[in-house]
C-alpha cells in the first residue's frame, strides 16, 4: 500500500520523478508493470515480496533521498496492530526516526487503540508524536455543504435537519452522511426535505444492517453480550465495574464485567468517552435499543 501510494503520487509528475523511485526499488523492479503510456503500475501483492523488510528499507531510503521534503499520511494506522509480525511497530518507528526528509501524519478512528500506541511507555511509538484530536465539523459549514448538494439537483432542505442529526450522532459525519444520502434520495425534484423524514431515513439504515447486527449480537460470548446490552441501555455507562452496575443489570460480578469489557474493547464494539463506556457503532446502538424493546 505504501509503495503503491508513492507510485500513484509520482506518476503524474513525469518519467524522471517515478524512475528514481523504481531505481530505489531494486527488490521489486522486475515485478512492476507499465500501462500503454509507459507509466508504472503497481500490481504487486504480498506474495511477490520475498523479503518485505528489504522493500520497506528501499522505500524509506527513497523518501530520505528525495529532492523535496515528503509528507506521508497513513490513515487507520491502528490496523498495524493486527499484523501477524508483532515487530512491525518497532520496525516502523526505527525507519521513521531515521527518515529526516519526511514528515508523518498517523490518523485512526479507533481512539483507544491509537491512544495506547502513542501514550503507553511499553510501545515503540511512545512520545514520538504530537497528539491532536479532530473535533466534529462546524455545523454551519455542514449546513452550507448539504444545502448546496440539494440545490444542485433542484431540491431543498430544512436546515433544522442538520442540527437534529448533529445532536443525535454527536457530529460524527459518517452516520450523518448515510442518513443524508437516504433523505436526498427520498426528496423529489422541486421538493423540500423536512424534519419529519428523519426517523424514516434512520430506520432505513437500521433495517439495511439488521441482519448483520443480529448476527454480531448472537456471536458475542454471553457475558460480553450482556455487558454490551447494559452499556447500550445506559447510553454513557459510568461506574461499569461497580457492584451497583452489576446488580442493576443482573450481571454475575464486577470481575466478570471487567473481563467482558476487555473483550468488547478489543473487538471495537465499545469505546471510552471520557469516564464512560459507549457503544462504538451508533447505528448498532440505535438498532439494539429497538431490538430490546
Amino acid at each position: 500500500m505504501f509503495g503503491k501510494a508513492i507510485i500513484d503520487a509520482l506518476r503524474p509528475k513525469g518519467r524522471s520523478a517515478w524512475e528514481k523511485f523504481l531505481i530505489a526499488l531494486s527488490s521489486l523492479r522486475s515485478e512492476i508493470s507499465f500501462d500503454i503510456n509507459g507509466a508504472p503500475v503497481w500490481g504487486i501483492g504480498l506474495g511477490n515480496m520475498v523479503n518485505p523488510e528489504i522493500t520497506l528499507d528501499e522505500i524509506f531510503a527513497y523518501l530520505n533521498q528525495a529532492d523535496k521534503p515528503c509528507l506521508v499520511a497513513i490513515d487507520e494506522f491502528q490496523q498495524i496492530t493486527n499484523y501477524a509480525d508483532n515487530r512491525i511497530e518497532a520496525l516502523l518507528r526505527t525507519y521513521i526516526q531515521r527518515c529526516t526528509n519526511a514528515h508523518f501524519i498517523f490518523s485512526g478512528s479507533h481512539r483507544h487503540l491509537m491512544a495506547e500506541m502513542f501514550t503507553s511507555p511499553a510501545r515503540p511509538f511512545y512520545q514520538s508524536v504530537t497528539l491532536m484530536n479532530l473535533k466534529p465539523l462546524d455545523i454551519e459549514k455542514y449546513k452550507e455543504f448539504a444545502t448546496a448538494k440539494f440545490e444542485e439537483r433542484n431540491k431543498h432542505i430544512d436546515t433544522a435537519i442538520i442540527g437534529e442529526l448533529f445532536a443525535r450522532f454527536g457530529g460524527v459525519t459518517s452516520y450523518i452522511q448515510r442518513v443524508m444520502n437516504v433523505l436526498f434520495l427520498k426528496t423529489p425534484e422541486q421538493g423540500t426535505c423536512t424534519l419529519d423524514m428523519v426517523d424514516d431515513a434512520i430506520n432505513y439504515n437500521l433495517n439495511m444492517a439488521s441482519d448483520t447486527y443480529e448476527t454480531l449480537l448472537r456471536q458475542m460470548p454471553e457475558k460480553q453480550r450482556n455487558v454490551f446490552i447494559a452499556i447500550s441501555a445506559e447510553d454513557e455507562a459510568r461506574s461499569v465495574k461497580s457492584g451497583a452496575f452489576a446488580k442493576k443489570y443482573h450481571l454475575p460480578s464486577p470481575s466478570s464485567v471487567n473481563s467482558a469489557l476487555k473483550g468488547l474493547l478489543e473487538k471495537d464494539f465499545i469505546t471510552q468517552k471520557d469516564d464512560a463506556y459507549v457503544v462504538y457503532d451508533k447505528f448498532f446502538d440505535l438498532w439494539l435499543k429497538n431490538y430490546m424493546k
